[in-house]
C-alpha cells in the first residue's frame, strides 16, 4: 500500500516525468496482477488442505474470505491507480488546451503560419522567376543565333575588305616601286648620255676653200 500511495503522489505532480509516470504505473500493475496470481495459488492450496481436515466448511470458507479479502485490496490498489492516472491525463489535456488558447501559444502559432505562409510565397515567386527566365531565354534564343549570325557575316565582311585593301595597296606599291625603277633607269640613262657626250673628241675644222 505504502508503494501505491507514492505512485499516486507521483502522478499528482504536474512536473514527473512523463516517461517516469508510465513506468511507474506500469511496475504497480505488474505488482497487482503478481500479487493476485499469488493469492489466487495460496486459495487453490489452502483449498486442498481443507479437504483433508474435519471442518471442510469452516476452513474453506475462512480461506474463501482470506482470498476475497485479498483480491478486494488489490481491486481497490487498481482502481485508485486507474482513477489517479485518469485524472492525471484529463489534467495533462487541459494543460495543453489552455496552452494552446494562451495568448503566448497563439501569437507563436500564427508566427509559425506567417512564416510558412512567407516562405511558400518564396518557393513560388523563385519558381515563378526560374519559369520567367527559361521562358525569357527560349524566346531569346533565335535573337541571340541571328546576332551571332550578322556578327559573323560582319567580321566575314570585314575580313574580305581589309583583304581587298591590302591587296589594293600592294598593287599600289608595286607600281609605285616600278614607276620609281624606271624613273631612276631614266635619270641613269640621261647621265650615261652626258657622260658620253662629253668624253666625244671634237670634230677637225674644215679644210680652207
Amino acid at each position: 500500500m505504502k508503494k501505491l500511495f507514492l505512485i499516486l503522489a507521483m502522478l499528482s505532480l504536474p512536473l514527473a516525468g512523463q516517461a517516469q509516470e508510465d513506468e511507474a504505473v506500469a511496475a504497480q500493475r505488474a505488482r497487482i496482477a503478481a500479487e493476485r496470481s499469488e493469492a489466487q495459488a495460496a486459495f487453490r492450496a489452502q483449498e486442498k488442505a481443507c479437504y483433508r481436515t474435519f471442518a471442510v466448511n469452516d476452513c474453506l470458507g475462512t480461506a474463501k474470505a482470506r482470498n476475497r479479502q485479498v483480491l478486494t485490496d488489490l481491486r481497490r490498489q487498481e482502481i485508485s491507480l486507474n482513477d489517479a492516472q485518469r485524472k492525471r491525463k484529463a489534467a495533462q489535456h487541459l494543460r495543453e488546451i489552455e496552452e494552446r488558447s494562451s495568448p503566448e501559444k497563439q501569437q507563436q502559432e500564427a508566427q509559425q503560419r506567417a512564416a510558412a505562409l512567407a516562405e511558400q510565397r518564396d518557393r513560388e515567386a523563385l519558381a515563378d522567376r526560374k519559369a520567367a527566365d527559361r521562358a525569357s531565354s527560349e524566346a531569346s534564343r533565335p535573337a541571340r543565333a541571328a546576332g551571332r549570325q550578322e556578327h559573323a557575316s560582319r567580321k566575314q565582311a570585314e575580313a574580305s575588305a581589309a583583304r581587298s585593301r591590302r591587296a589594293e595597296e600592294a598593287a599600289q606599291n608595286l607600281k609605285k616601286h616600278e614607276q620609281r625603277l624606271m624613273e631612276a633607269e631614266d635619270r641613269k640613262a640621261s647621265v650615261d648620255k652626258r657622260l658620253a657626250e662629253r668624253k666625244k673628241p671634237a670634230a677637225k675644222p674644215l679644210p680652207p676653200p
